[in-house]
């Protein structure tokens, strides 16, 4: 029992993925048959050995020989503007709008309005703004979370960020996001609204 186990232990870490649902989604592999199995482990190996972080935006991708993803390799891509986005799973969204051809930077999480603020959390808080000061970028957008730690992540990273460079234009989606939406369930039509109404 204990490879089981520990899969189930494994699997509880995916978000809104709970002990019962894990131990429910092992079940169901061991329940596959042994080529279902075998491809799921080599997927997994493939991940490891053929997918890495990009060094300029920090999403997760197909490797490539200057460490860059396709789309900050992408010279046809607007440099003069960078949006924000709290995870990978959020670039897939605004992609899909067609309404964006900047550039992202992924935060990989929010800031937590009751703790310290930038005191680690995983928030990428330095090298954002090491990105920044490198780009110098004309306007920087934030689209985060439409919840109050989204809120309060955008606002403290703003005022270092004009405190530092004031030039810098910053904006915010426009609320055709509704409160406590994540920008990973929001339909097409609302983001493209969202970044056309940003403020």
């Amino acid at each position: 029992m204990r490879g089981i186990d520990e899969l189930v232990e494994l699997i509880s870490d995916f978000p809104g993925v709970g002990p019962r649902q894990a131990r429910r989604i092992v079940q169901f592999i061991l329940g596959k048959d042994q080529t279902f199995r075998e491809k799921l482990a080599a997927a997994l190996v493939l991940i490891r050995k053929s997918v890495s972080q990009c060094t300029s935006c920090f999403r997760f991708a197909d490797s490539s020989a200057n460490g860059l993803c396709n789309i900050c390799a992408d010279k046809t891509r607007e440099g003069a503007v960078l949006m924000v986005v709290e995870k990978d799973v959020d670039i897939e969204g605004v992609e899909a709008s067609g309404a964006y051809h900047g550039r992202y930077f992924v935060l990989g999480g929010l800031i937590p309005m009751a703790r310290q603020r930038k005191n680690g959390n995983g928030v990428r808080v330095k090298e954002l703004m090491s990105r920044i000061e490198r780009e110098k970028p004309a306007e920087v957008i934030f689209a985060l979370a439409a919840t109050p730690e989204g809120d309060y992540t955008a606002q403290e990273i703003v005022r270092d960020l004009k405190s530092l460079y004031a030039s810098i234009k910053t904006t915010h989606l426009g609320r055709g996001l509704s409160i406590g939406a994540e920008i990973e369930y929001a339909d097409q039509e609302t983001l493209r609204n969202a970044f056309k109404n940003r403020a």
